[in-house]
Parts: structure tokens; sequence; C-alpha cells
């Protein structure tokens, strides 16, 4: 007998997997398929087996841009959970309603611009000749601290880092107050009448009442890492050298630019299964268990 509900619910959700699939389900096995071949994009793809792969392991510039992606992870992900964690116990302990409130918001407002608009903005403030970090450095008597930011090989990445930071600690902030706003605030309450400090409320307290907040912060964070592309490519392009190159910019050279559009999808394969891997490993170590 045809169930008639079943086709129907099918239908409602038709819509939703056709734009899955053209445009994402079917990209993907595209790069899967491509990344098995050489194909510069304009002849045939001609079949090469795991000889992109191969490739891959042993070229010592993606291993750098992985390495660089790894060290981004500390400003994606790391600094701002941490910024926000301190935060968001300050606020929450310290100001009203109202005044959390309008710190929310002003912390928040880096994370609804665009990062390409973003990385212009500072990549003017990182100006040696005129922009304001090294004009302010210079005017408190400290040229020797004065720098070419983005220029230096030394402290591109960071430089390009601590943008991230400041974008995304305001949208972990908001997260984490969430949070709180959510817990029974009966059980700090008892925990001040057991004489708590502040320190033993949040780390027995707080911190586990959280991880529902933490494990989305980790998984947006983490994943904004590994493929950091727009952000860096307006204020370096991976420069200078490959001190800032990362895998999401090393695959875009390898296609667009040289045209090896084969080895370019095994960049995007393999990397896509390292995103799959950590978030993996981040569901299993901050999963609920009851």
């Amino acid at each position: 007998m045809l169930n008639l509900s079943g086709w129907r619910n099918f239908l409602y959700v038709l819509p939703a997997v056709l734009v899955y699939a053209v445009f994402l389900l079917l990209p993907l096995l595209a790069s899967l398929g491509i990344s098995f071949t050489e194909w510069d994009g304009t002849s045939l793809p001609v079949f090469s087996g795991v000889s992109n792969y191969l490739h891959m392991f042993s070229d010592p510039v993606f291993w750098i841009a992985l390495g660089n992606n790894a060290i981004l992870m500390l400003f994606y992900t790391l600094l701002p959970i941490g910024v926000g964690l301190l935060l968001c116990s300050f606020l929450y302990d310290t100001r009203s309603n109202g005044e959390r409130s309008v710190l929310r918001v002003l912390f928040f407002l880096p994370y609804i611009m665009p990062m390409a608009v973003l990385g212009v903005v500072w990549r003017w403030l990182y100006n040696p000749a005129f922009g304001p970090i090294d004009q302010v450095l210079r005017a408190i008597g400290l040229p020797e601290l004065a720098m070419s930011w983005l220029g230096d090989f030394t402290w591109a990445l960071p430089a390009v880092g601590l943008v991230a930071t400041w974008y995304f600690f305001g949208f972990c902030l908001v997260l984490f107050m969430a949070g709180l706003q959510r817990m029974d605030p009966s059980l700090l309450e008892a925990a001040d009448l057991d004489g708590s400090s502040r320190r033993q409320k949040f780390m027995r307290i707080t911190l586990p009442g959280l991880r529902p907040e933490l494990r989305i912060a980790l998984l947006l964070t983490v994943i904004a890492s590994l493929k950091a592309f727009d952000l860096v490519y307006v204020m370096t392009q991976g420069g200078p050298g490959t001190s800032t190159m990362v895998t999401n910019i090393f695959m875009y050279k390898q296609g667009f630019d040289l045209h090896y559009f084969g080895y370019a999808s095994s960049v995007a394969v393999f990397s896509m299964l390292i995103v799959l891997g950590i978030n993996y490993l981040i569901h299993l170590a901050l999963k609920e268990r009851y």
C-alpha cells in the first residue's frame, strides 16, 4: 500500500536535498574524482591514480601550510575561547544586566563584518609607513618596536592570527553568556553559601555547565582555522615567502595560478578529512555523559 504521508514528507525536504546535492554533494564527489587525475582545467583529465596524494605528502610547502594552519588554530580557537570564558565570568559576576547587554553587543560587532573587509582595515592599521599601530609606538617612544608587521617572516602569521582572535572572541563571549543564562542560578548560590571561591565556582560549576557551548565554539572555530582563506589572502596572500601560507591558499595557487587542478583537489580532499577527524575527536571529548 502506498504511503502517501511518507511521500508528502519527502516532497517537503526535496528542495533542500536538491540544493544540498547540487552545491555541496556533487562538487565534493567531483573533487574526489579529479584528485585522481592530472588536469589543467582545459584538456581532458588523465587518470593518474594516487600520484597526486604521494606528491602532496612529499611536498614541503604543503607541510608548511598545514603547520601554519595548526599555529592559526591557537589564534582562531584557544585564544578566543579563553578570552571569551574569562570575560564572560567577569561580566556575569560584576556587571548589571544593562551593562552586560551593551558590552556584549560591542564585543560581538566584529563578528558581523565580513573577514575580507576586516582584513583590508587591519592591513591599513599594520602599514609600517602610515599605520596607526606603528605611529603610536613611535609617538610613545618605542620606535624600535615599530616594524612591517605583515612583511616580517616572524611576525606576519601572529599579526594575522590576532585579527582572527579579535574577530572570534566576541562570538565566543556571547555564546558562553547565553549558556550561563541557561544554567540554574541556585547552583552558584549554594556554592556561595558553602564558601566556594570564584575560581572553584568557575572550574566546578560554570565550566562543566558550558559543555554544549564549548563544543559549538570549538567546532566552529576549529573549522574556521582549517579553512582560513579570506583573511590571510587579503592581508598577506600567503607571504612573505611561505610564512603565512595555509592549505586553502596553497590549494588556490596550485589550481588557479598553476592550473594543477588534480593536485589542488587532492589537497582539498585531504583537508576535508582532517576537518572531519578533528570534529569527531571534539565530539568524543565533549559529548554528554549520562
